[in-house]
């Protein structure tokens, strides 16, 4: 079976292009050059099929994310261990003991799906409970697909070289990020709206 790795962060640029290598267990998947800043987008969910939620006093649900999406295709059998994520970055303005300009990453999301789940009518199968998650705090410790927040650093501004190992854990068949809390699974339909919103998920019949 194949997974879908999923990173979503802000990126500001300065002066060079950091790059972004990912590792599923020691194996490289894959190396960005980044070249251009990447900010922050809204997007409306309203119109993604099987969205009910509205909000307090009938307020559309929007969400925010970065701009662009990065999705990675990782073969199980390197799903093992762990994720690894290693970010050169050392571009700041640094002059005589001040410095003014550096340039950074922000993790927003970080998430791992088998890739039936690029599949709308796959989501709807799902034996699960299932809770509309504005975030990635929401559920965090039981929820499917499982952001590692208490593993990595998310929502954090990062500067300089830095590298982030994430646990892999097995629970009911499925490999998942860091090590979700004993008990039943809840579905977080954040990611679903995330595929969407970045025209990943096919919502064919």
């Amino acid at each position: 079976m194949s997974y879908t790795l999923g990173l979503l962060f802000e990126y500001y640029r300065y002066r060079h292009d950091a790059i972004v290598r990912v590792y599923a267990d020691d194996r490289l998947v894959d190396e960005l050059s980044l070249s251009s800043d990447i900010n922050i987008k809204c997007t409306n969910n309203v119109g993604r099929p099987g969205h009910s939620f509205i909000g307090p006093a009938n307020k559309i649900s929007v969400m925010f994310t970065p701009k662009k999406l990065f999705l990675f295709e990782v073969d199980e059998r390197h799903l093992h261990d762990r994720i690894r994520i290693e970010v050169q970055n050392d571009h700041t303005n640094h002059t005589n003991g001040f410095m003014t300009k550096f340039s950074y990453v922000k993790f927003h999301d970080i998430f791992l799906v088998p890739n039936c789940l690029l599949e709308y009518k796959n989501w709807q199968r799902l034996p699960l409970q299932t809770v509309h998650g504005t975030s990635h705090h929401f559920a965090s410790s039981k929820s499917f697909p499982h952001t590692p927040h208490n593993e990595i650093s998310l929502d954090h501004i990062m500067g300089g070289s830095f590298s982030m190992n994430i646990p892999l854990s097995r629970k009911h068949g499925v490999t998942h990020l860091g090590r979700l809390s004993p008990g039943k699974i809840v579905v977080n339909d954040r990611f679903l709206d995330v595929l969407w919103a970045f025209g990943q998920l096919n919502t064919s019949t």
